[in-house]
């Protein structure tokens, strides 16, 4: 019985391992003018750059991501995590500054499975690293690469009619800051170029595709016996050569 229980609890939290979501991406640039309303998804407000989150259902749900059975189960992470809208996730609602910059931690992922209470909590966008000077390269062709300006995603041609999108997200968990995940995703656009993806965000004021990701996460060391001691050796001999900065006055 005993045993049971503790097995019960130490699966009610992650703090190691690599699991898989997949699902439906929506994505907005900065919004100007007017306020872009996905029908079904959601709003993006003038001045927000917005990324919505759907499962794989037919119909559709928003705010969900399945997590695949494969690879499962690894580090601490249980292969009962996986299923269909194995996943809670949060929308982004952020300005192009916060690409880039660290941000306080907000909610992003919880988990409907497995007892998982452990909570995702993102606080860094990456920057896409391909630069804009791609971007109005014409005609599209496989090998061009492009980051439109303040953006996360790093888009790249794998033909004249088709291409790939990347980003990554991280941040840390609710149980321990000693414990950080990394997200990395994928969406790859078949029967379109970059080129036509920018046009159709443009024209549509979002762009909408499957993805992909991969989410680590990993235990960062407590500091060890040796820091520790060294750190303590530092406060006295500090406090001992304040000392004798009191008395020589």
């Amino acid at each position: 019985m005993f045993s049971a229980l503790a097995m019960t609890a130490s699966a009610a939290m992650i703090t190691k391992g690599t699991f898989n979501v997949d699902g439906e991406i929506y994505v907005t640039g900065l919004v100007t003018g007017a306020n872009v309303v996905i029908p079904g998804v959601g709003t993006c407000l003038v001045g927000e750059a917005c990324i919505f989150w759907q499962d794989n259902s037919l119909p559709p749900n928003n705010d969900k991501l399945d997590i695949t059975a494969a690879g499962l189960p690894n580090g601490d992470i249980p292969a009962a995590i996986a299923g269909t809208d194995a996943a809670n996730v949060a929308n982004l609602f952020n300005p192009p500054a916060v690409v880039g910059a660290s941000f306080p931690p907000e909610f992003f992922m919880s988990f409907n499975n497995a007892g998982i209470t452990t909570q995702l909590l993102i606080n860094f966008i990456a920057a896409g690293i391909d630069g804009s000077a791609g971007c109005s390269a014409s005609p599209a062709a496989a090998g061009q690469v492009c980051t439109p300006p303040g953006s996360l995603f790093n888009l790249q041609n794998l033909s004249a009619t088709s291409s790939t999108a990347g980003w990554s997200l991280s941040g840390i968990t609710n149980d321990s800051t000693l414990t950080r995940w990394t997200g990395t995703f994928t969406s790859q656009f078949n029967t379109m170029s970059f080129q036509q993806v920018l046009g159709d965000l443009a024209t549509n004021g979002f762009v909408q595709n499957s993805f992909s990701g991969s989410i680590t996460l990993t235990q960062v060391p407590e500091p060890g016996p040796i820091t520790a001691v060294g750190m303590g050796l530092m406060l006295i001999l500090c406090s001992v050569g304040l000392r004798r900065g009191l008395r020589s006055r």
